[in-house]
């Protein structure tokens, strides 16, 4: 009886199915580049609200590029996923799960707002569920990665692993380039920023959405009754609003919101400068009336609003004074401020963002 080439066949069959994708990367590098990608785009994500101009581009870009990188990993992960998914359930699965939708809401947010799609006007916009989702994902990976340990090893180091994920960069480079350059032709000059915020669609003051850092809430306030305090040198000094409204300084600058948004206005009040000694450097923490803080440095261009666009502050928009500080993002715009303290303590002892 002649040998049977039943067995030779089908394995040749098995072969000539398997995925062409399948050799290039194996789940544990896969791993293991996702455990570093996802917390960089975390990284990057946070730096792009630290920074409102100059090198925000090239983080801009990089942001966007490891997020790209996530989804050309997407054909290997697959893999991984899967093949767990065949196995007994383990209790990490529960977090592997939480893990996936996290990326995904942080993928399909950052692709709509790209697109356009701000939610400007509702409770929770679409930059704000991107950023929420990318937090969550990078707290959750590193627990993904404690708890199903994946150890690197010596090969690791070798040429075609660096090939590999060199050409995944590199595919996840060109990808975040041709978005940029599709989303440029799309968008006309002028709405959308280097931090990826877009204009809002109109530049009335009653346009600019109500916004607050996290849990802060529109505060009551007495105009009458309202007092500014400012220390400086051990010395205390209170002003009235009708007090600060003897000056009528003057700044356009541009409010470029974390939330996704930016619209430039003429805000009216007096300098910061002008409630100090002459000739005060340092820095100065401004404070609000619910104990929001930040701490920024002294300069001319720093402007403590009671007016925009030629109308006196309403309270969803910082009344009775708010702070101005051109080429910041909007959480350093103190709204509702009730303290300046001033010192020559660095701006930079203070956490990145508020705690708070």
């Amino acid at each position: 009886m002649p040998p049977s080439s039943t067995g030779p066949s089908r394995a040749s069959a098995s072969i000539r199915k398997r995925p062409y994708y399948r050799g290039w990367m194996n789940g544990r590098l896969t791993n293991l580049v996702l455990l570093g990608v996802v917390p960089l785009a975390a990284v990057s994500g946070l730096c792009m609200f630290v920074f409102g101009s100059g090198i925000v581009w090239p983080i801009a870009f990089l942001h966007g590029a490891l997020g790209l990188a996530i989804v050309v990993l997407v054909p290997w992960k697959s893999i991984v996923v899967r093949r767990a998914l065949r196995r007994a359930p383990r209790p990490s699965r529960v977090v592997s799960l939480l893990l996936t939708a996290a990326v995904v809401v942080a993928l399909v947010t950052g692709v709509a707002h790209r697109a356009g799609v701000l939610l400007a006007g509702s409770p929770v916009t679409t930059m704000q569920l991107h950023v929420g989702a990318g937090a969550v994902a990078a707290v959750l990976t590193l627990w993904h990665a404690h708890q199903r340990r994946v150890r690197a090893r010596r090969t690791d180091l070798s040429r075609r692993t660096f090939l590999r994920i060199g050409v995944a960069a590199s595919a996840a480079g060109v990808l975040e380039g041709t978005a940029q350059v599709a989303s440029a032709l799309a968008t006309p000059s002028g709405i959308r920023r280097s931090t990826g915020s877009f204009k809002l669609a109109s530049s009335s003051v009653a346009a600019i959405p109500i916004t607050s850092w996290l849990f802060d809430q529109v505060p009551e306030i007495d105009l009458t009754s309202w007092r500014l305090t400012v220390t400086t040198g051990g010395v205390s000094r209170d002003w009235s609003l009708e007090d600060l409204r003897r000056w009528n300084d003057r700044l356009t600058a541009v409010l470029d919101c974390t939330g996704g948004w930016w619209t430039e206005q003429e805000w009216s009040g007096v300098r910061v400068s002008r409630l100090l000694p002459d000739g005060a450097t340092g820095t100065v923490e401004v404070t609000s009336v619910t104990g929001y803080h930040r701490r920024l440095p002294l300069t001319d261009d720093l402007l403590l609003a009671t007016g925009i666009g030629g109308h006196n502050l309403n309270a969803g928009h910082g009344a009775p004074a708010r702070l101005v500080v051109p080429g910041r993002r909007g959480y350093h715009w103190v709204k509702w401020v009730v303290r300046i303290d001033h010192d020559s303590q660095p701006w930079w002892v203070q956490a990145p963002l508020p705690l708070q």
